[in-house]
């Protein structure tokens, strides 16, 4: 099912709005949200809660997971490398059967089950960095 993950405007509550669901104000502070999710086949090229159009994918997977099973195979790496082996083998497994999101480097609200357009590419720091700070850090390059 597609849908869009963002957060209030007013008070940072993590919403959600399926393809079909139409706009519904925040369910904790009832500020109006007139965002709604594209149908399930849409390209996006957009982003469906800000209008941004700088975007990017990446794989939807939980970051604090994924690092938590490197500190994992890491702490036993002193008495045996096969944990880090495993871990490494289950990093694989995980990266090919996880689907890819379309995030908005705006305001970070999450895409999920679109097909990701020709358009849009990985994460990019540089461009990260000029949302966040209003510029690259000196001498980066977008796009390399």
């Amino acid at each position: 099912m597609s849908s869009v993950h963002y957060l209030c405007p007013h008070c940072e509550a993590r919403l959600a709005r399926t393809a079909g669901e139409p706009p519904s104000a925040c369910e904790r502070c009832n500020t109006p949200s007139s965002v709604v999710a594209p149908p399930e086949n849409a390209v996006i090229d957009r982003c469906a809660a800000c209008d941004h159009d700088q975007l990017y994918f990446q794989k939807d997977f939980n970051r604090k997971t994924g690092i938590a099973l490197v500190v994992l195979g890491a702490a036993f790496v002193p008495w045996t490398i096969i944990p880090l082996i495993g871990v490494t083998i289950l990093d694989y497994i995980i990266w090919k059967v996880v689907k890819d999101v379309i995030v908005c480097y705006q305001c970070q609200a999450v895409h999920r089950g679109y097909a990701i357009p020709p358009a849009i590419k990985p994460f990019d720091l540089v461009v990260h960095d000029r949302h966040v700070y209003g510029a690259a850090p000196p001498g980066a390059e977008e796009g390399h």
